[in-house]
């Protein structure tokens, strides 16, 4: 979540009554062409996270989830460092959340075994993926330490949290152009395609080399970053990114507040990718607003923008876009609804696959989820 938003501390400082006066909204689902993915919505489960006395083990921003199998996943906060299990049991028929239970947190050390350090200099850890054998989670990071410059990714043991591999930019010349990220909007987002080898990332915002960020008069341009299993690049895709509505003109503490990106990735059996992507800015009215949507993003026809010129930037050249089609829309006002996380689940009766989404609520205990059905061509 953007370091200036500060929802919980709003909530906590007794600003609800602001929200209030924009309700969460039903989601819209897009029209799809004949025989293709479509998401259905099942609906919004709001539960509590128990009290932690500890500061760094409290499960507050969790801007990343993904699934162990069954009713179990795993959740990464971007505020503390460490990793918390999540219990989610679901109707089977409907997909609809029956209950959510955070279990005991798993604190992340460094490759020596020592405890990751707690603090606003941290790794500011967005988004998770398990690796090949299933004993590891790969996390994305918008930034390498105190190193506000440099998203990484990183691997850990399930088993004691211990990292094991540490992947910066800096460490191949097909990575290096995203050293060229504005500060908190690095690596957002990671996924691993179902039962295959090969990873996704992108950067939330455009690189400094490839443009400005969206406006409420123009959307901006991303990369999605294709890897193999031992995290080395295989290709570079540019992804455009939504402009918004309007500037956030009401509450007026929120004014100037206005961002928009991409915020997670999830790979479909076929290679395609779900792109989840975010904004916090001005409904119609210039109240602040929520607003999640999923795009069906499909590289086959797009410019590998990886090597020779592009990597100095995307500016003036010229190259295709990977193609995205609306799936779903979600205007929620200034609510608990920062969306920022999604992962598969269980296959539910019929055959459709669930799909969960897990907001960060910044601080606090209020903790919020959101399912929908992805029905796709048999």
């Amino acid at each position: 979540m953007p370091r200036g938003l500060t929802v919980g501390r709003l909530f906590a400082a007794g600003f609800l009554a602001f929200c209030v006066l924009d309700a969460a909204r039903p989601g819209l689902t897009a029209v799809p062409p004949p025989g293709a993915v479509r998401l259905i919505p099942v609906g919004r489960y709001d539960f509590e996270a128990p009290a932690v006395a500890e500061r760094a083990l409290r499960p507050e921003g969790l801007s990343g989830i993904v699934s162990l199998g069954g009713d179990r996943y795993l959740t990464i906060s971007d505020e503390h460092a460490c990793l918390h299990p999540l219990t989610i049991q679901v109707d089977s028929i409907t997909g609809k959340i029956r209950a959510a239970r955070l279990g005991e947190p798993i604190r992340l050390l460094d490759s020596l075994g020592a405890h990751l350090p707690d603090s606003a200099m941290g790794k500011d850890r967005e988004a998770l993926a398990l690796d090949v054998t299933g004993q590891s989670v790969w996390i994305a990071n918008e930034r390498t330490g105190a190193d506000l410059h440099r998203p990484s990714l990183e691997r850990h043991l399930l088993s004691n949290g211990r990292m094991t591999e540490l992947v910066r930019v800096d460490s191949h010349p097909v990575l290096r152009v995203f050293a060229n990220i504005r500060v908190n909007l690095g690596f957002e987002s990671l996924t691993r395609r179902p039962g295959g080898a090969e990873f996704w990332t992108a950067n939330e915002g455009p690189l400094t080399v490839d443009g400005l960020p969206a406006t409420n008069s123009a959307g901006a341009v991303v990369r999605l970053q294709e890897l193999d299993d031992g995290m080395r690049p295989l290709a570079q895709y540019a992804y455009e990114i939504d402009q918004y509505a309007a500037r956030i003109s009401s509450p007026f503490f929120l004014a100037r507040s206005d961002v928009s990106g991409l915020s997670e990735l999830l790979e479909l059996d076929d290679g395609r990718l779900l792109a989840l992507e975010r904004s916090f800015a001005g409904d119609s009215t210039g109240y602040a607003n929520f607003r999640n949507r999923i795009y069906l993003v499909d590289v086959t026809e797009a410019t590998d923008v990886s090597q020779g010129e592009f990597a100095a930037g995307l500016q003036g050249r010229a190259y295709t876009s990977a193609r995205k089609d609306l799936l779903w829309e979600l205007n929620s006002g200034f609510t608990n609804s920062n969306f920022e996380g999604m992962a598969f689940g269980e296959r539910l009766a019929n055959g459709d696959r669930l799909l969960i989404l897990i907001a960060d609520n910044d601080t606090g205990r209020n903790e919020a989820l959101f399912t929908l059905r992805l029905v796709a061509p048999k």
